[in-house]
């Protein structure tokens, strides 16, 4: 089994590509990776980056293997528990030489064989929709193919420097012969709205800060996209809540020696801290030079103040925000690590598969964070002693905000970016 693992990697790809249907893999651009990477986040609520995606396809050069926790991410998309089920099944399947069947596959045989004992009308009915649908996906996916790139302008505006901020995009697909026509905000498909084909113009508002690509499609291919960066104008605070957070003013939450929310000012909002602690994020993107991936120290003091109701893990999180997927320092009590989430700038680690018990944190005492690189490896420290390390893949992102959040109550302190040469930013 272990001689072969890659004929394994190669018949998982096989089902992905027939599954998702956008022909010869070797031809699909970096716009398909990043929608796979979409696609498969909507099925696993796991990230895989299109940059590691990438790699398994073997459109980038890497020595390395899959890591288990993106082969397992990727035989969930295809409907098999874990990889290691997969390999078993692929086996059994060999044996009797008949190609690798999904258990999703299977259901649909058994559904049609007993579509077969049902009269004729019905039959007919059900192929004629069926039909109908596979029609309609063909005639967008010619729509696209006999278009190019340049048939179609795709740009946007955001209007102020500030949360929350309205965006006016502008685009021209009146060469589609499909109406079709969809603009994405973000990697959220929720974020995705049906745009008249003759129109040009399309407003939207983002209600939180962040690097995003918005993407125009034509159906489900995307035929133009480009970054967005939603900057906050200094410090940023809010309480979670959707579809409109909490804002809170500046003299509020920014202290001179740290950020930090009180419980007695969310209670003020009427948000209640029990039984369902609200969620409090600091933001501050687009206000420093971005440093390299490649080439960065960061480091962080922070506390989670609250740990009653459903806050008893005090989970709490550091992100950096990057042009690509963004590196994510969580922490919480000791019992709590089961439920972590690691996030490097190429892929993400789970604490379910993966020893992450030197994130927990005790929070009476202020938590000291950081994170570097040298260019080769991200590596990240809890209170001066190595919790993980990653190979880093993506050297040439950059570091464009950071994002502070904390289920219930929470303070920050001592932040300091830098890289190799100087110091690009620090407060309290």
């Amino acid at each position: 089994m272990t001689e072969n693992k890659d004929i394994y990697r190669l018949a998982c790809l096989r089902l992905i590509e027939q599954k998702i249907g956008w022909g010869d893999s070797s031809r699909w651009s970096n716009a398909d990776f990043d929608k796979l990477s979409d696609l498969i986040y909507e099925k696993t609520n796991v990230l895989l980056s299109s940059s590691t995606l990438k790699r398994v396809w073997g459109r980038i050069r890497y020595e390395g293997k899959p890591a288990i926790s993106t082969l397992d991410t990727l035989v969930n998309f295809i409907d098999y528990e874990n990889w290691r089920t997969f390999v078993v099944q692929y086996d059994e399947q060999s044996k009797e030489e008949k190609p690798a069947v999904t258990p999703l596959e299977k259901k649909k045989t058994l559904k049609l064989n007993l579509r077969l004992t049902l009269p004729l009308l019905i039959v007919f009915l059900g192929l004629l929709v069926v039909f109908s649908f596979l029609n309609r996906k063909q005639e967008e996916r010619i729509a696209s193919a006999q278009l190019s790139e340049k048939d179609f302008s795709f740009n946007s505006k955001p209007l102020t420097r500030g949360i929350p901020n309205s965006v006016i995009f502008t685009y021209d697909a009146s060469k589609s012969s499909i109406d079709s026509i969809f603009i994405q905000q973000t990697w959220d498909a929720n974020r995705r709205i049906q745009v008249p084909r003759k129109g040009n113009t399309h407003t939207a508002v983002y209600y939180e800060p962040g690097y995003y690509t918005a993407k125009l499609s034509i159906g489900n291919q995307i035929v133009k996209e480009h970054p967005l960066l939603i900057a906050t104008d200094g410090w940023l605070a809010t309480i979670d809540r959707k579809p409109i957070p909490i804002y809170l003013k500046k003299e509020w939450y920014l202290n001179k020696d740290q950020l930090s929310v009180k419980p007695t000012l969310i209670e003020d909002f009427k948000a209640s801290l029990l039984p369902n602690s609200p969620v409090i994020k600091f933001f501050n993107v687009g206000n420093f030079e971005s440093p390299s991936v490649g080439d960065f120290s960061f480091e962080a003091k922070v506390k989670n103040t609250f740990n009653e109701g459903s806050s008893a893990c005090q989970f709490s999180h550091i992100f950096l925000i990057t042009d690509a997927m963004p590196i994510a320092i969580p922490l919480s009590i000791r019992g709590c690590i089961s439920d972590l989430n690691l996030m490097t700038v190429d892929s993400v680690i789970s604490g379910k598969s993966t020893d992450l018990s030197k994130f927990a944190a005790d929070f009476s005492n202020w938590v000291n964070v950081s994170c570097k690189s040298d260019g080769k490896v991200l590596q990240f420290y809890i209170n001066n002693e190595k919790a993980f390390e990653a190979p880093l893949i993506s050297k040439d992102a950059k570091i464009v905000g950071m994002a502070y959040v904390f289920a219930g109550t929470g303070s920050v302190k001592g932040i300091r970016l830098a890289n190799s040469t100087k110091l690009l930013y620090e407060a309290f």
